[in-house]
């Protein structure tokens, strides 16, 4: 992954002013307008959009949080693919709870579990902690 401030400091700095708009929007619970924010941001980050290192997935969670918020959970479940696929860290289990999460949600249940069990494997209940109690007490039911 390449370092976009290194080809373009300017145009990372505007496009992190944006997503921390659309940040401030999903705040305040005004998750439509805060998806607007991530769409000028993503119309302005070059090609290729999703190989620019801690702003393309850092993205894809905004993204994620805003969708599986309005209850749009294939269109979250897509963007926490993305944030997969582009994660920083091997350490950050973040995009695997919220796969999780997002299949759970679509009753894609072993999806879930297959998830959830990356994230458990990680941190055993750590990971969980910052979610709905029903994501831990769904996979340790499934675990047992």
């Amino acid at each position: 992954m390449k370092e976009l401030s290194q080809f373009d400091a300017e145009l990372e700095s505007r496009i992190i002013d944006v997503i921390s708009a659309g940040n401030e929007h999903d705040d305040n619970k005004e998750f439509k307008e805060a998806i607007k924010k991530y769409d000028e941001a993503y119309t302005i980050l070059p090609e290729p959009k999703f190989e620019w290192e801690m702003i393309s997935a850092w993205l894809a969670g905004c993204y994620f949080n805003a969708y599986f918020a309005l209850g749009d959970f294939s269109k979250a479940k897509q963007w926490a693919d993305i944030e997969l696929k582009y994660r920083s860290s091997d350490i950050d289990v973040g995009p695997f709870m919220d796969i999780g999460m997002a299949a759970y949600e679509l009753g894609q249940l072993d999806e879930a579990y297959k998830n959830f069990d990356v994230a458990y494997d990680y941190g055993k209940e750590r990971p969980f902690k910052e979610y709905p109690k029903k994501y831990l007490k769904f996979y340790l039911e499934k675990k047992k």
